[in-house]
């Protein structure tokens, strides 16, 4: 696999979402939904044409997949410019945007970054994990009781009423034994303040590992644990994502049980 300049990736990544927050409302839009996706789509296309053409250049040998693709090589880069849409269109803070370099179905390196707060959050297998040069250490909180917990609620607009029902559903169950919930902003922005102890865990139900590839290796890497719901592996193939503090995490996945969940 080729050697990744880092401070390469992170300028692209930088300028780029930059760019895109300085073009996105100041405040929420009237305008109809069906045009505030397409203004999200719009911006989301030209910021992955041009990030590809950067990494192409650099590292020919390494393959693309979209956000809503599924790998057909084995070292792909795995790119949302936009993560926490709603939150991007209603001139809110708490979106971010997400880059990974997965390789055999891992994450090797990966980045997340908040444009409003300048916070870049980056990651290297068995190299650690940082927000703007500060070392990260996932949360070293023992008891469940006194766990605050990020998640997340899709629209219906982007899911059934059954998966949406599936989400409320795990919130209900974890609410009943930590702290407080609070789906709070783009999963990949929860998952980094997960790696970086102000979150104790995260818990998310559906199969979009895409937004979860790059704040799962930074839990890792900051001596969190990341399985799916199940207990298992996550992957491509997991159902959702549970991530937290090694202590916290098994204890959360204990609290939740199996018939609460729907895929």
């Amino acid at each position: 696999m080729s050697t990744i300049d880092t401070k390469l990736c992170e300028d692209l990544l930088r300028e780029i979402t930059k760019e895109i927050a300085a073009a996105g409302p100041k405040f929420a839009s009237f305008l109809p939904l069906r045009q505030q996706i397409a203004h999200v789509r719009k911006a989301s296309k030209e910021a992955e044409a041009r990030l590809r053409s950067h990494l192409e250049m650099h590292y020919p040998d390494i393959g693309w997949t979209g956000e809503d693709d599924r790998p057909h090589q084995t070292d792909y880069w795995l790119y949302d410019p936009i993560d926490g849409a709603y939150h991007y269109l209603q001139g809110l803070p708490l979106w971010s945007a997400s880059l990974a370099l997965v390789r055999n179905g891992e994450a090797v390196f990966s980045i997340v970054y908040d444009p409003i707060l300048d916070e870049m959050f980056i990651a290297q297998r068995k190299g650690g994990a940082s927000c703007n040069g500060v070392a990260l250490n996932a949360s070293a909180k023992t008891e469940l009781k006194a766990a605050v917990v990020g998640s997340a609620i899709a629209p219906l607009a982007q899911v059934s009423q059954e998966q949406q029902d599936g989400a409320l559903s795990l919130i209900r169950s974890i609410a009943h034994s930590v702290f407080v919930v609070r789906p709070m902003a783009a999963a990949s922005l929860q998952l980094a303040y997960v790696a970086a102890g102000r979150l104790d865990a995260y818990a998310e139900v559906g199969k979009d590992a895409a937004d979860w590839f790059a704040g799962a290796l930074l839990i890792r890497e900051a001596g969190g644990l990341v399985t799916d719901l199940r207990g298992g592996e996550f992957g491509w193939t997991g159902e959702g994502i549970l991530a937290g503090g090694d202590v916290i995490q098994p204890a959360l996945w204990a609290a939740i049980t199996t018939p609460q969940i729907q895929a």
